[in-house]
């Protein structure tokens, strides 16, 4: 087998393993369930991911990156983009990919246990969760002062994580909102709401 067949063995183990951690958690998933679905025989996962659970990590892995590199790729495009605009677009950003959203958040939630003795994935990012250092990035930008380390870590992770939080909360409608609820939870309303978040943050740095 060619080098190029191998990576593209791989690849194939690793996006059809995506599809079904996702579906199924880790415990639901097998070995034997993703190499029949790709079309390879067990051997091949082993060589490639030696274990389910490195598997598992890499899969976690491939959709952070992915995250990091299209919130990269804004910024760039993007230069003098404000703060709060960035934030909304990586809201919009989670909305379009709700099913890889809600799927990491199963996947993490699953079974399979995370502990002090599991080593954080690297997403490809010095600095916070994906697409952290282009956020700290902008706030620098439209910041006319310094902001040391640990406050800029701050502001990127209230951003990030209510951002997150509320494509996660809008894509999810589980059960029927009460009406006087309803009009405050609309996709508009909760860009309001961010751009309101983000003008707190920056006042308080």
């Amino acid at each position: 087998m060619t080098e190029t067949q191998l990576h593209e063995t791989k690849d194939k183990i690793l996006h059809t393993a995506r599809f079904i951690f996702s579906a199924k958690g880790f415990e639901g998933a097998s070995i034997r369930q993703i190499a029949s679905e790709a079309g390879v025989n067990i051997a091949a996962v082993n060589y490639h991911f030696t274990s389910k659970d490195k598997l598992f990590k890499k899969v976690i892995d491939l959709v952070f990156r992915e995250t990091s590199q299209n919130i990269r790729t804004r910024r760039l495009e993007n230069p003098n983009e404000k703060v709060d605009d960035l934030a909304v677009w990586i809201f919009r950003y989670f909305l379009e990919k709700a099913d890889i959203l809600r799927s990491v958040f199963q996947m993490m939630l699953s079974e399979k246990g995370w502990g002090p003795e599991n080593q954080c994935l690297d997403n490809g990012e010095k600095f916070g969760p994906p697409g952290g250092l282009a956020l700290a990035e902008a706030i620098s930008l439209e910041l006319d002062h310094e902001v040391n380390e640990a406050d800029m870590y701050w502001a990127v992770k209230m951003i990030f994580s209510n951002v997150v939080h509320l494509a996660l909360m809008y894509s999810n409608h589980f059960c029927k909102m009460p009406s006087e609820e309803k009009k405050y939870h609309n996709q508009h309303d909760l860009e309001k709401d961010i751009h309101r978040l983000v003008g707190v943050v920056l006042k308080d740095l």
